[in-house]
């Protein structure tokens, strides 16, 4: 599916499961989205996560609107949070950040300077990785044992960014890069006819849950 029908789809869903309190709605969304899971073949140590992350969110759930709410809420809520885990599963376990930034600046025409602004913070997150820890031995090499949280850790990392953001920008305009020009694509992304017809009958399947149950 494409990237973008598939965030939309996704999004609207979690609206409306927001606003219907019925455990059984909930219920048939977390079904239809484990059954999409499965059919994406993820690796067995994801199928464990998604089995054990829900545990302790839907006990303390359950626990805290059973003993100061209804039983009903109580399900509701647990259900709820089954519900969200799963469907935030679907979208980030199966869908690559770069297939869904094509999408949106093709498909939706979102502004080419967000666009890549997006894939400049993105290939950001491993180097910063990098950097806190060649940060950290820098520090234990002089002496100084710097925890995870410390201020001057996170500045340094800021400073850091900044300076790798001067950089990109540099080189994106010293390449022909131009706000608002017109750009041919290397990677074509296309919203086909079934991805709009598999994201209808999704949609109205949770419409007739609503409805009937």
């Amino acid at each position: 599916m494409n990237p973008s029908i598939k965030f939309i789809l996704i999004l609207i869903v979690s609206l409306e499961i927001t606003v219907i309190l019925d455990y059984r709605v909930n219920l048939v969304v977390a079904g239809c989205t484990i059954i999409y899971l499965l059919a994406s073949r993820l690796s067995w140590h994801r199928y464990l996560l998604l089995i054990f992350l829900p545990i302790i969110p839907m006990l303390g759930a359950w626990t805290s609107f059973n003993t100061f709410g209804s039983r009903e809420m109580a399900w509701v809520m647990m259900t709820r949070i089954l519900t969200y885990v799963y469907l935030g599963a679907a979208f980030s376990f199966t869908t690559h950040m770069d297939w869904l930034l094509d999408s949106l600046e093709q498909n939706f025409h979102l502004p080419t300077v967000f666009i890549y602004g997006l894939r400049g913070a993105l290939s950001f997150v491993s180097r910063v990785k990098q950097e806190i820890k060649v940060i950290r031995v820098a520090a234990m090499m002089r002496g100084v044992k710097m925890a995870p949280y410390s201020p001057q850790l996170f500045f340094k990392s800021i400073l850091i960014s900044m300076r790798w953001s001067s950089r990109l920008s540099t080189a994106m305009i010293s390449h022909g890069f131009t706000e608002n020009a017109p750009r041919t694509h290397f990677k074509k992304v296309v919203i086909k006819k079934r991805d709009i017809v598999i994201a209808s009958v999704l949609l109205v399947v949770m419409q007739l849950a609503v409805v009937f149950l």
